[in-house]
This record gives C-alpha cells, structure tokens and sequence, in this order.
C-alpha cells in the first residue's frame, strides 16, 4: 500500500477514491517535548479504528487498513517534523496524509467517502497579506498566502540596504554664524545637523524609498494589507511618510532581526486574522441578503442543481452542522437518512470544490439558515 504525503487541498485531494475510508484526526506538537508524545496517542487512535473497523470487517480487511497506520506510527522520521495536526485517509489501497496548519480534534471516523470538512476551514484561501519587515538598516518582504509563507525577491535594480540607498546623499552637520555682532565684537558659531537629528533625516530618505518600492512593485499588481514588523519608532517615521493606502492600522512592534521567518508569519497573523474574519462575515452576509435577488440560494434542491450545472461561485458551509443522507446526482435529488453516516453538506461541498468552486467553512451564526449551507451564483 502506498502512502501519499499531500499539502494542497483540495486540488490535491482523492475525491473519487473508492471508499470506505478510516479517518483519522489529531492534534500535534512541532516542538519537544511535547511532540514526543505524538506517536503514542497516534497509536492509542489506531487502536479506535480497529474497534471500529472489526464491527464490520472481518480480521485480514481489518489488518489491510491498519496497516500503514502502524508503519506510520513506528516511523520516527515521521514525527520529527509535525505540524499543529495531521489528517489521515486510509481506504483499501492507499494512505493518504495532510500536515495541518492547526489543531485538530482527536477522533476516528468510518465513512464511505473521505471526511474533509475539517480541512475546508484551514484551507480556505481567504487571508493574503504582505509583510514589510524594516529596520533602519535594510528591509526585507513576505508574502502570506493562506497558511504559507514565501520571501519576495525584487529585480536587482531595487536597492536593499540603507547605505545603497543614502550613499553620498547622507545629511552633514553644518556650521552657521549666529548673533549680529556689534562692531569690535565676535561673532558666535552655532552647530546644527547634529548626530541624532542626521540619523532622522537619512532615515526618512530611506523609508520614502522603501514606500515608493513597495508601491511600485507590489501594491500596483496586487492591493493587498501590508502589516509593518518594526521598532516602534521607525514605525512612526514610515507611517508619517507613507502614501500607501494599504498600510494595514495595526503593526507589530518588534526588531526584524529577532524574528525567524515562521516568527514573522506567527506575530502578524495574530494581528491581522480579525481583519479577515470580518471580511469574511460580511461577506457572508452580503451573500445571504442577495437570497431574494434570486443570486443566493440556501435550498439543498436549488443548491443541488446549481452545483450540477456549475452555476456557483461561492458555498458556505456552517460548523459541525451534518445532514444525514445522500444525493443522487442522476436525478439532482436530495435524499435525508438518519440511518446512515454520510453527510449531504460535506457531499455538496466536494462536488461544489470540483466544479471549482470556492467553499467557505464558517460560524452557523453567520449564516442564519436552517439547512446550515448558503450558495451564491454566478
């Protein structure tokens, strides 16, 4: 059995592998020593599944799919690099293994199809971002897209570092003749440009370059927040100077060269999140409020049909809201059934993430419907 290590869902993701699947969920740890641990609730999961699977499977199907479980848990390798949580699919033939960008609740699920709709929230692409890493000395850019993060690299005509930028132009001090000496008297010197008020103003030269960059190579092809990670004063200096629109109000008030690049990615999440959490819910509010416009939908029957003819452009999934029951896609009908595990949501949601659809995993307060899912048409 092969086991296949995947990052890019849903474009990587096995939707029409055959079931059924044993999904495994948990939480780990990417630092010790807590990540020492990790290996052994994974095997205490393992053990979940067998009960579960020898309900209905008999022992030599049951060792098929525990299989590269085991090998999985045994591989110290493995666990050396860990995430904030892990994701396993195991069907008959294959193991297929996300690394999460987030926790997740430990547990086993056995289902005829693979159960994603923990990874939707994590995977969404709704936050993008720049980064502007600066310091008197030099600056450096990141962009955020999602969970990753990747440094910009400039043409080599974009000048870095302070010095390269400043070169001759630096600020002097200078001596000036003061007082209107009286005949017979001496005239004073009065020095200015001293050493701090020198620095102020080089730094403002640089900043103004640094802005002009950003503008001209970044924000003109892709408008997007810029959070600043520097000290505190240079933060006033840059905001004062700056004309760039997309400055996001907050910033994160820190020396660049105490932070690792995953640091960066850490401290400026924490300060921009909200921001697009609450894009988000107005967004999806927005959509909901165009129901009576006839460009929204939140009937699973509407919903079905749309999908079917690729007709949507957005899906809106409520937290932890499940459905029993299936759809038949011959018929575009939707089919309720107390008695089985498979979920008419999550089943939405993949045709809907292969008709390339966006799916958004929100709040159910956001969306206010009975149904618990909310599409909007092209």
């Amino acid at each position: 059995m092969s086991v296949f290590m995947l990052k890019n869902f849903p474009y990587d993701c096995p939707f029409n592998a055959e079931g059924p699947f044993v999904n495994l969920f948990m939480a780990t740890h990417t630092q010790a020593p807590e990540n020492k641990q990790d290996s052994i609730v994974f095997k205490n999961l393992i053990a979940k599944a067998k009960d579960k699977l020898s309900l209905d499977f008999k022992p030599m199907e049951v060792e098929r799919f525990i299989q590269p479980l085991e090998e999985l848990e045994r591989e110290s390798l493995f666990w050396a690099y860990n995430h904030a949580g892990l994701a396993v699919f195991v069907n008959r033939e294959n193991c297929f293994v996300y690394r999460l960008p987030e926790p997740v609740r430990n547990q086993v699920i056995l289902s005829e199809h693979i159960h994603f709709k923990p990874l939707i929230r994590m995977f969404q692409s709704v936050i993008h971002y720049y980064i502007l890493a600066l310091s008197r000395e030099r600056f450096k850019v990141y962009e955020v897209y999602h969970k990753s993060i990747d440094e910009v690299h400039f043409e080599k005509d974009v000048l870095i570092l302070a010095k390269d930028v400043i070169g001759d132009q630096r600020s002097e001090p200078y001596m000036s003749i003061g007082g209107f000496g009286t005949s017979g008297t001496q005239a004073m010197l009065h020095g200015h440009g001293g050493k701090k008020e020198e620095i102020d103003i080089d730094t403002e030269k640089y900043f103004r370059y640094v802005d002009q960059t950003i503008y001209e190579h970044l924000t003109k092809e892709k408008a997007i927040p810029i959070v600043l990670v520097t000290l505190h004063k240079n933060q006033m200096i840059f905001r004062k100077i700056s004309k760039n629109k997309h400055l996001f109000n907050e910033a994160v008030v820190m020396s660049m060269e105490d932070l690792t690049k995953q640091d960066l990615y850490q401290e400026t999440i924490k300060v921009i999140e909200p921001y697009f959490n609450e894009q988000l819910k107005r967004q999806t509010a927005k959509v909901a409020q165009s129901i009576d416009l006839g460009r929204a939908s939140d009937k699973l029957d509407h919903i079905v049909k749309a999908i079917a003819y690729k007709e949507v452009k957005n899906l809106y999934l409520a937290n932890d809201k499940r459905i029993y029951g299936s759809v038949d896609w011959e018929k575009l009908d939707v089919k309720t059934d107390q008695s089985v595990d498979s979920d008419i949501l999550e089943e939405l949601a993949e045709q809907a993430l292969q008709a390339k659809a966006k799916v958004y995993s929100v709040p159910k307060d956001w969306l206010n419907t009975t149904n618990g899912i909310l599409v909007e048409y092209f």
